[in-house]
């Protein structure tokens, strides 16, 4: 067997009978079988010796721990004891990090106003900055909160957040004069549009431990103009991607997001060669990833149209990333497991709106009937009805196809937003987000053994989508 990185390895056990996970996937390439496992993420390529041991132990069930592929095996939990029921095993990971209370994730919308208008956006914009009060509101809040915690992470969004840039500098510091003094890890992220992200900005991202800015382009200019454009119509592409070059010398990262439907996915390898053009490959701290659009809310219903399914997104992915490689500006994005789920699945997981309100999605924003609360105000009955949908969100619910399938570890049912609100979708219906590793697992999973045994880098999950 040829060892390959092994993530969330388990201690050993010593019982004596052994079952294969559930939860394992099988892929071949040329040079043999490749054994993947979503709870531990732990991958091995095995040689034709080691893939018969394997063989003879799924029918005995008996291991020799002195036997190495066997050690090995067990240390993957590519087997597991055989009276384990790892469905409850797994629930119980998923519950332990969905309700700690130790570390407190919000995300805050200094505006919900924006400078542009994409076809495709889910939001309601609205006009004003995040009123003072708010803001007295969450400090306040973070100093209720700041003996129970070790960390608190921030992620600025909007709208647009750089049009409240001053409400995202004046919070952070206040932000983390509190964590500093108490002991406690700060974090920030920022989602932009980088229209408005100059020089100055992008100086100011490591004094506010702002470590990520995510960036959209939907393509080269021609693609990325007719889709990201500006209230006046104008192209975006140019002002972007020169900001981008601003992030040279600081240690936060841009990490540019391609959003892909069938109006621009031939469109993808122009980008990546444009980016190389352009001087933006080959930064450490310039990466790119690929997400499909998708229609959550009904502002993005009249792009359903154009919008791929999460299967035919999936066979796409795999040469973008193998492009993106190759210029240097991913590593590989590995299926690595997802326990706790989306935040907006956690108690404490709020959208905090610019008036106070309370959401639990971003792709809620600026609608208020999926309002949870209010920073300033007790919850309304709605509002209480609304986040007691979001807390029976059950990804293991046996109605739901999550609670039977090998891949849940890597995904954990996905959206929670879709089995919530189904009656958001154009029909009404629930469509589960499912991870595309589970319709391209037999072409990423080679790519991955093959990268991480010359050395390569991979890196576990992805960015938001």
């Amino acid at each position: 067997m040829i060892e390959l990185p092994v993530l969330n390895g388990s201690p050993e056990s010593r019982n004596t009978r052994y079952k294969f996970s559930r939860y394992n996937q099988i892929c071949s390439d040329q040079a043999g079988k490749i054994l993947f496992n979503g709870i531990t993420s732990a991958m091995a390529r095995m040689d034709e010796a080691s893939w018969a041991r394997l063989q003879e132990l799924r029918k005995t069930g008996l291991v020799d721990f002195a036997n190495p592929t066997d050690a090995k095996l067990i240390a993957g939990r590519f087997l597991v004891p055989a009276d384990l029921d790892e469905t409850a095993h797994l629930k119980n990971l998923h519950l332990s990090a969905r309700y700690r209370t130790s570390h407190w994730n919000l995300t805050l919308c200094p505006t919900i106003a924006c400078n542009f208008r994409c076809d495709y956006c889910f939001e309601v914009h609205k006009p004003g900055k995040m009123l003072p009060e708010v803001q007295d509101a969450l400090v306040q809040a973070l100093h209720s909160r700041i003996r129970t915690l070790s960390s608190f992470q921030v992620t600025w969004y909007g709208g647009e957040p750089t049009l409240a840039w001053d409400v995202v500098v004046s919070l952070s510091r206040r932000f983390i004069e509190i964590c500093d003094s108490h002991g406690v890890e700060y974090s920030a992220s920022m989602i932009s549009n980088a229209y408005l992200l100059d020089s100055c900005k992008v100086r100011q991202l490591d004094e506010l431990r702002i470590s990520v800015v995510q960036v959209t382009l939907d393509g080269d200019a021609s693609q990325h103009d007719t889709r990201r454009i500006l209230l006046s119509g104008k192209g975006t592409f140019e002002q972007i991607t020169d900001n981008l070059k601003h992030f040279e010398g600081i240690h936060g990262r841009a990490v540019i997001r391609v959003n892909v439907d069938t109006r621009n996915k031939d469109g993808v390898h122009d980008l990546l060669d444009r980016l190389k053009e352009k001087g933006l490959h080959q930064r450490k701290n310039i990466s790119i990833y690929f997400a499909a659009v998708g229609t959550t809310t009904e502002p993005t219903h009249g792009v359903s149209g154009f919008c791929m399914s999460r299967r035919d997104f999936a066979h796409l992915e795999p040469e973008f990333y193998e492009h993106a490689l190759r210029l240097g500006m991913s590593a590989l994005p590995y299926p690595s497991a997802s326990f706790s789920s989306c935040i907006a699945a956690r108690p404490d997981g709020f959208v905090v709106q610019p008036d106070g309100s309370l959401h639990k999605c971003w792709d809620t924003v600026g609608q208020d009937q999926y309002a949870v609360g209010h920073l300033l105000r007790p919850a309304s009955a709605e509002e209480q009805s609304n986040y007691s949908r979001w807390m029976a969100w059950d990804p293991f619910n046996p109605d739901l196809a999550c609670s039977s399938c090998s891949w849940l570890p890597s995904c954990m049912g996905g959206c929670p937003l879709k089995v919530v609100y189904p009656e958001m979708s154009p029909d009404h219906q629930i469509h589960l987000e499912c991870t595309t590793f589970k319709y391209n697992s037999k072409t990423t999973l080679p790519m991955f053994a093959g990268h991480a045994a010359s050395g390569g880098q991979v890196q576990g999950g992805r960015p938001r989508e």
